[in-house]
């Protein structure tokens, strides 16, 4: 058609590429996003010792389904602290900073 333009990559290895790299330009993304989550999960953490705060991390990984941001904290105590118990009220911080990204992305 006359005033269209096409971009097709044929090759699956480009492709895959573009979408699955852990240099590509959706990893790139991916890492982007990540540290925004993590910034705002750290704003939001309550803060005791720190630890929590401090041990919240983001990493891109890459397996058969393609690229991911993993958001989160290795201490033992960080789902009690997120979900709270049944002698502590939750104390949200992962769930609001991934929300925040949502609400970004849509508006």
């Amino acid at each position: 058609m006359i005033g269209d333009v096409e971009l097709r990559l044929k090759a699956k290895a480009e492709i895959d590429r573009l979408l699955n790299a852990p240099d590509g330009p959706i990893a790139a993304e991916m890492l982007r996003i990540g540290a925004r989550i993590e910034r705002d999960a750290k704003r939001a953490c309550p803060v005791d010792t720190g630890r929590l705060r401090a041990s919240i991390t983001h990493k891109v990984e890459r397996d058969d389904q393609g690229v991911s941001v993993r958001i989160g904290t290795g201490v033992t105590y960080a789902p009690w602290v997120e979900l709270g118990t049944s002698r502590t009220p939750a104390q949200p911080f992962l769930r609001p900073a991934l929300a925040n990204e949502v609400g970004r992305r849509r508006g």
